[in-house]
């Protein structure tokens, strides 16, 4: 069966990101307030409720403060499109990469001078859910567990009073993981995806905006494995340089810093 490809589900969307990625390296969109303006004007009605049907939960998200998350959301797409380890990538990774982008802040709650450190695990569920629909291969009996799975991952949660802060409930993980095998099979297209939606919020990679429920080295050897690894490195390379499009030398810092985090990583879990 063929892999649902994003641009054939959403030509537009691509093609517009794609247009902002070479505006952005010919010099022409050089300051947020431009890229904002283009990202609104493209966002119409029908274009929202397409993306709809392809991501559950799209127009929700975009309409917290000022439509701050569907701009961020898209600027993680041109990161992406610019992103030397995606343009290195084979195709089939390409794909993983570039749906990991859309969905992984889908349940994102964008509340005013408040981080939500849980929609990660939240986005992972929506993700779970909506890739069957799109086409992805499941398994045999993913109709029977799909409910109970959704229901456990958006719900693992937990208070942590050091953090006044609920966060993801890591003792979850294996339910969670060996779930998400289960209903697409183990190192899948669609499985890869929603672990890369649901790890995006574990790894600490910038001491200024810390993980509160990162993964213990126990967990990053258990979960990160020879084939998730670029493509979880791939998505937060773009998620994190997509805040600073246009701040070279902070969006330089965080490379750094995530390239040295996933290095450690490599060598820990024996990857090259």
């Amino acid at each position: 069966m063929t892999t649902p490809h994003l641009v054939a589900k959403l030509p537009e969307l691509v093609a517009f990101a794609q247009h902002l990625a070479f505006d952005y390296q010919k010099g022409t969109l050089s300051n947020w307030d431009s890229f904002s303006q283009q990202v609104r004007a493209f966002y119409t009605p029908d274009i929202m409720n397409k993306i709809e049907s392809v991501v559950p939960g799209w127009n929700q998200m975009a309409s917290y403060l000022d439509q701050q998350t569907l701009i961020h959301v898209t600027s993680v797409l041109v990161a992406l499109f610019l992103l030397p380890e995606y343009q290195a990538t084979p195709a089939d990774h390409k794909i993983i990469m570039e749906w990991m982008v859309m969905f992984h802040d889908v349940a994102k709650r964008a509340e005013r001078n408040k981080h939500d450190f849980t929609h990660g695990f939240r986005s992972a569920a929506v993700t779970g859910v909506a890739l069957e629909p799109l086409g992805f291969p499941t398994q045999p009996n993913f109709a029977d567990h799909i409910a109970n799975w959704k229901a456990l991952t958006e719900n693992a949660l937990i208070f942590a009073p050091d953090y006044n802060e609920t966060i993801q409930d890591n003792v979850k993980l294996p339910n969670i993981v060996n779930g998400i095998d289960a209903l697409y099979g183990q190192q899948s297209t669609a499985a890869l995806i929603i672990k890369g939606v649901l790890f995006h919020m574990s790894i600490n990679n910038d001491p200024t905006y810390p993980t509160l429920a990162p993964l213990t080295q126990h967990e990053t050897r258990q979960y990160i494995d020879r084939d998730f690894f670029p493509i979880l490195k791939a998505m937060m390379l773009a998620d994190s340089e997509a805040w600073n499009l246009f701040d070279t030398t902070e969006a330089q810092r965080l490379r750094r810093n995530t390239l040295e985090v996933f290095d450690d990583i490599g060598r820990m879990n024996g990857i090259a």
